[in-house]
C-alpha cells in the first residue's frame, strides 16, 4: 500500500501542476470557460447568484489555477498531507461536477439523475472521511452499492430524456488543459472519474505520505511556488499577453486559410418507418424506399452523418460593417499591412490606451496609407463610444466570443498582412509609430 500511495502521489501531483501551468499560461481563457459554465448553470436556477459569479469569473479562475498548482506541489513535497489530499479531493469533486455536467447534459438528464449524483458525491466524501473509523467499512459498502446502482441506471429512461446529442451539451469543452490539449467532454469526464479513484486512495492512505524535506523548507517551497504561480498568472493577462499562444490566431498563422473547411461533412437522408404488426421501427435509406411494403408506416425523416468531416479551425469569425454586410474576407484579403484593434467589450475597455496610444498611431497610419480599423463586440452604441473617445478610424462589429479568442487584451492590437497575423500587442504595450515603422514598414 505504501508504494501504491506514493506512486499515485507522484502521478497526481505532477498532473495537477501540469494542468494548472497550462491554464496559468492563459488565465483569461479559463475565466471565459468559467463564464460559460456560470451561464449554463443560470439556466437551471439561482440566476442572481450565477450572474454575480460571472462578475468575478477572472479572479475565481486565477484562484482555482493557483490552488491547483500549489496543491500539486504540496502533494509532491509532502506538505501537510491530510490538508493537501482533502484540497485535492474537493477540487476533483468540483472538476467532476463540471465535466459531468458538460458531457451528460447531452443526454437531457432528469431530476432523479441529479439527486442520485448529489447523494453519491456526498456519500463518497463521507466514506473518504470515515474510511479508517469503525463505521468506515459499512459506509464504504453502501457507497459501492449506490455507485453500481448509479452506473446500472445510466442511459436509462429513468435518468435521461434523450439519446446523446452533442449539440445539446451546455458546454462543449471543459478547458481542463486550456487550449494546449483539447479533450472531448466524455474523455475528460472519464479522466476525472479515474482521478477521483486515485485521490480517494490518497485520502485513505494519507499516513504513507511523508515530507521529502524538513517542515520549514517544505513551507518555503510551497509558499514560494504559490506566489510564483500567482505572479505567472498576472504576467499572462494583467501585464501582457500569454507567454505561449495555443490559439489559432497566434503570430504567423494565416486566418484566411484557417477559416476554410479541411474536409466537408457527409450526410445521408434516412427515413424511419414503423411496422404495423410488430411495432418495430426501422431506418431506410433513399435507395431502399422501393422495397418498403404496405406493412410499414412512415414515421419521420432525419439526416444521418456518415462522415463528420474536418471543420475549419476558425469557424465563428464574421465581421460586419455598419450596414450588416459580412466584410471578413475583404479585410483578410488585404495584401498590404493593416492594423485591427480588437475590443470585445467596449464598456470594459481601457479608454486611456485608446485615446493616448491608438488614436495617434491611427493618424500616422492614415498619412502612410496603412489601413487602421477596430472590430468591437457591440455591447454599447458604437457611435457613442467613438464620439466619446474621438476615434478617427472605422469601427466594425463581430461576436464577442471570437474577439476574446483573437487576443487576450481589451483592447488589443493586431497587425495583419494578406490574412497572416504579423504581430499583436497588449494594451499596456501598444507601440508608437516609430516602433512599427522601423520594424515593419521601412523594410
Amino acid at each position: 500500500m505504501k508504494y501504491i500511495v506514493n506512486i499515485i502521489r507522484i502521478l497526481v501531483g505532477a498532473l495537477f501542476i501540469f494542468s494548472g501551468f497550462v491554464k496559468a499560461i492563459d488565465p483569461l481563457g479559463t475565466s471565459y470557460k468559467m463564464h460559460e459554465y456560470f451561464e449554463a448553470f443560470a439556466s437551471l436556477g439561482l440566476n442572481g447568484f450565477w450572474e454575480w459569479m460571472n462578475t468575478v469569473s477572472t479572479p475565481f479562475a486565477v484562484l482555482m489555477i493557483v490552488v491547483e498548482m500549489a496543491a500539486g506541489l504540496a502533494l509532491l513535497t509532502g506538505w501537510k498531507p491530510k490538508f493537501t489530499v482533502w484540497i485535492l479531493f474537493l477540487m476533483t469533486m468540483f472538476f467532476t461536477l463540471l465535466t459531468g455536467f458538460t458531457y451528460l447534459s447531452g443526454y437531457c438528464p432528469r431530476a432523479p439523475f441529479a439527486l442520485h449524483s448529489i447523494a453519491l458525491i456526498i456519500l463518497f466524501t463521507v466514506c473518504a472521511a470515515k474510511f479508517n473509523s469503525p463505521k468506515g467499512k459499512r459506509i464504504f459498502w453502501i457507497t459501492v452499492v449506490l455507485t453500481f446502482s448509479f452506473l446500472a441506471l445510466l442511459k436509462t429512461p429513468g435518468y435521461f430524456n434523450c439519446e446523446f446529442t452533442e449539440t445539446k451539451m451546455k458546454v462543449t469543452d471543459c478547458g481542463c488543459f486550456g487550449d494546449f490539449i483539447k479533450l472531448k467532454p466524455w474523455e475528460t469526464f472519464y479522466k476525472d472519474i479515474v482521478l477521483d479513484v486515485l485521490i480517494f486512495i490518497l485520502v485513505i492512505g494519507v499516513r504513507y505520505i511523508k515530507p521529502i524535506v524538513k517542515p520549514g523548507a517544505n513551507t518555503i517551497i510551497v509558499g514560494g511556488g504559490t506566489l510564483a504561480s500567482l505572479l505567472f498568472c498576472f504576467s499572462n493577462y494583467v501585464w501582457g499577453l500569454p507567454v505561449v499562444d495555443f490559439r489559432p490566431y497566434k503570430i504567423g498563422n494565416n486566418i484566411r486559410e484557417l477559416r476554410q473547411m479541411l474536409k466537408p461533412e457527409v450526410r445521408k437522408m434516412v427515413f424511419i418507418y414503423k411496422n404495423k404488426k410488430t411495432n418495430e421501427t426501422k431506418n431506410f435509406t433513399t435507395e431502399e424506399l422501393g422495397n418498403i411494403t404496405d406493412d410499414w408506416d412512415f414515421v419521420d425523416r432525419k439526416d444521418s452523418i456518415i462522415d463528420p468531416g474536418i471543420p475549419a479551425k476558425i469557424n465563428n469569425l464574421y465581421i460586419s460593417d455598419e450596414d450588416g454586410n459580412n466584410i471578413t474576407d475583404t479585410l483578410l484579403a488585404d495584401l498590404n499591412y493593416s492594423f485591427m484593434v480588437v475590443i470585445y467589450k467596449m464598456s470594459a475597455a481601457d479608454r486611456d490606451a485608446i485615446t493616448e496610444k491608438l488614436n495617434p498611431l491611427s493618424e500616422q497610419c492614415e498619412k502612410a496609407g496603412i489601413k487602421f480599423y477596430a472590430v468591437c463586440g457591440g455591447d454599447v452604441k458604437v457611435d457613442d463610444f467613438r464620439h466619446e473617445l474621438n476615434t478617427p478610424y472605422p469601427f466594425y462589429t463581430a461576436d464577442e466570443t471570437p474577439l476574446k479568442t483573437i487576443i487576450r487584451s481589451n483592447p488589443g492590437l493586431v497587425l495583419l498582412k494578406d490574412g497572416v497575423v504579423i504581430d499583436m500587442w497588449h494594451h499596456r504595450h501598444f507601440p508608437d509609430w516609430n516602433e512599427v515603422n522601423e520594424k515593419y514598414f521601412k523594410k
